[in-house]
């Protein structure tokens, strides 16, 4: 599985009917000990009785919540699980006075494990975070490290199957047979006569720490299958809703992120012993695998220190209610809150999850982003992409690791065991090829589709110009590899009735020529550089109407199509890109502050793509209506 980005995962996943086939829906009450290193105490979080309904909290960033105001210089460095940034997130808000947007770029969580070892080298002052690893507290112990553990929220862990799996719920001791091989097949849980895949997360993560201890508790797992194991949260959910186009998979999360999650088809929540993770049973313990979120400072901080007075506050009725309006099941009696985010925008194409495009005339393709895998990378390059319609209709679910778009082609690229591989198809949808290439090169002309053996020449319209073999050409294997396999800018350039193979070096004139094959005339040719060159549109020559602008042109329509105006401006705290139309007309819906990814806009056959860390939205260029708005995820522990 290729690992691909800080974000939550929001997938919808449906909660089923809590009861198993012939199973027992006894609620269990004894959780056991969940408390790990030392609980100081700290400040107590209040014992108040949650209303009858959840109240309306506040907007994060104006203190509503009475947290102790810092400037920036005094905010200590937050790190932690990824589950617990969007939380940072607003509690650096409340903090600074300062707007989620502002204060993003602040909040960069490197994981559970590691925040644990920043803290220990200095490179942290406070932690919210999940438990450690066993290896984690050896250090501490090791270093003789001392800090203060306390719990500020509780989550649960959760199994995730697809949704056409029968099964609805299964018990601990059965989850703990499943992952230590004595349950192989979903009939012995009632299910279908069907072999159970049972995935697992990578060793740091922390899903995986806490399935050793509340699942396994010293049973020894199964050593996985190395296409079983998943580095990001993301690749295991897709895997478990796609794997085999069937429902065999299992897989684990945490509650935080099943009830965040948006928009995702294909995948429910298993109960467990006939319970819903859902707050009450949480915070209850009638649900059975719950473990605490912590906050964590060194010890040896100041009483009036910035860090122990966040740390306090965050314990107080206060940073309660703040835990709570964030979605998260906070350790005093307050009602977790439902996302605040805006509604999701668009609709589906087909009702059913597709993970294929079906040929057919939907007046034009648009590739989104729909689910971010890993949190190392940049946003626009650690999605998976799904395509829509021009007017927001799903056609196909987030599926391709990547989606490329040059003249009226997509290519589509989807990760393999052995490597990526490729398939074209229309713009409009019209066609499609199968998975059958290693390579690609898009150009005006159409696109250049290498299998190794052989390159096919095919057009926008799917009719192909030509399909030829190095030996057609005249060229080495090697040399016929190098036009797909290298990065050169003049090899496997497809324009008009000329196919460039590599540029060549006259010694004696020192110029530089490009060979070419000549569909015309079925031989090799050449010409200089520069006159190749010459033959691919430049850059139009336009006057920028602000200064540090820079166009956005359309990635279907070419230089030709009405494209955007990206102005960067930085404020000394933030920056902030401001968009307009080609004419100068001012677009607000797309201005993003404080986002330090490079790729933010994009514009693809007049459909603009605003992506920011925890969203991605689409407009028409021509009516600046928004057409489709869902929701990235973080990577998840």
């Amino acid at each position: 599985m290729k690992k691909l980005i800080p974000l939550m995962l929001f997938f919808a996943l449906l909660l089923s009917a809590c009861s198993k086939p012939g199973g027992d829906p006894t609620l269990p009450t004894d959780t056991g000990d969940t408390s790990t290193v030392r609980d100081t105490g700290g400040t107590n979080p209040p014992d108040t009785a949650a209303p009858d309904t959840a109240p309306d909290y506040p907007e994060p960033g104006k203190n509503a919540y009475g947290a102790p105001r810092l400037t920036r210089e005094e905010l200590p460095r937050f790190d932690g699980s990824t589950a617990t940034a969007p939380l940072a997130t607003a509690v650096c808000a409340e903090i600074l006075g300062e707007s989620r947007e502002r204060v993003g770029e602040l909040i960069t969580f490197s994981r559970t494990t590691n925040s644990y070892y920043n803290l220990l080298d200095g490179f942290a002052d406070i932690l919210i975070v999940s438990e450690g690893s066993a290896e984690v507290y050896a250090e501490r112990e090791k270093r003789g490290f001392d800090w203060e553990q306390t719990p500020l929220a509780l989550d649960a862990f959760v199994f995730v199957v697809n949704e056409d799996n029968p099964v609805d719920s299964i018990t601990v001791e059965e989850a703990r047979k499943i992952y230590s091989g004595q349950i192989t097949n979903w009939s012995q849980l009632g299910g279908e006569d069907r072999e159970i895949v049972p995935l697992q997360r990578n060793p740091e993560a922390g899903s995986q720490s806490l399935m050793k201890k509340l699942v396994m508790q010293g049973t020894p797992m199964l050593e996985p299958k190395k296409e079983y194991i998943a580095d990001s949260m993301g690749e295991l959910m897709e895997f478990v809703r796609g794997y085999d186009d069937s429902p065999g998979a299992i897989g684990y999360s945490v509650y935080y992120y099943a009830q965040e999650m948006r928009a995702a088809q294909g995948l429910k929540l298993l109960c467990v012993d006939g319970v819903e993770p859902e707050p009450s049973a949480i915070r209850s313990g009638k649900y059975p695998l719950t473990n605490p979120y912590y906050v964590v400072i060194p010890a040896s901080v100041g009483e009036d220190s910035p860090v122990r007075l966040i740390r306090d506050w965050l314990l107080s009725e206060g940073g309660q209610k703040l835990v709570a309006a964030e979605g998260y099941v906070s350790v005093a009696d307050y009602p977790t809150a439902e996302s605040g985010y805006p509604p999701e925008v668009g609709g589906r194409f087909y009702p059913d999850y597709t993970a294929e495009l079906i040929p057919g005339d939907y007046g034009g393709l648009v590739p989104y982003a729909g689910l971010r895998l890993s949190d190392d990378w940049f946003v626009d390059t650690g999605c998976l992409y799904g395509l829509m319609t021009r007017d927001g209709r799903v056609v196909v679910d987030p599926v391709y690791s990547q989606v490329s778009v040059m003249g009226g082609v997509l290519v589509l690229t989807r990760g393999q065991k052995d490597g990526p591989r490729f398939a074209a198809a229309g713009l409009s949808g019209k066609w499609v090829t199968g998975y059958d290439y290693t390579g690609f090169r898009l150009s005006d002309t159409g696109v250049s589709l290498f299998t190794g053996k052989d390159v096919t020449l095919m057009y926008s319209d799917g009719s192909v110009a030509a399909r030829l073999t190095p030996e057609d050409m005249g060229i080495t294997q090697e040399l016929f590899e190098g036009m797909f396999l290298n990065e050169e800018i003049f090899t496997s350039q497809w324009i008009g009735d000329k196919l460039s193979v590599t540029e060549l070096y006259d010694e004696n004139s020192g110029e530089f020529f490009v060979q070419y094959y000549s569909l015309t005339s079925g031989k090799l040719e050449t010409m200089e550089s520069d006159q190749w060159y010459s033959l691919t549109p430049g850059y139009p020559d336009e006057t920028p109407p602000f200064e540090n602008t820079y166009a956005v042109y359309d990635a279907a329509r070419g230089f030709d199509a009405p494209y955007l105006w990206e102005r960067w401006e930085y404020d000394g705290s933030a920056s902030q890109r401001t968009y307009y139309r080609q004419d100068g007309t001012p677009l607000p819906a797309l201005t993003i502050t404080g986002v330090g990814d490079f790729r933010v806009v994009t514009l693809t056959d007049g459909i603009v793509e605003k992506m920011e860390l925890d969203r991605v939205e689409y407009y028409d260029l021509e009516t600046g209506q928004l057409i489709f708005r869902t929701y990235l995820g973080y990577d998840g522990q």
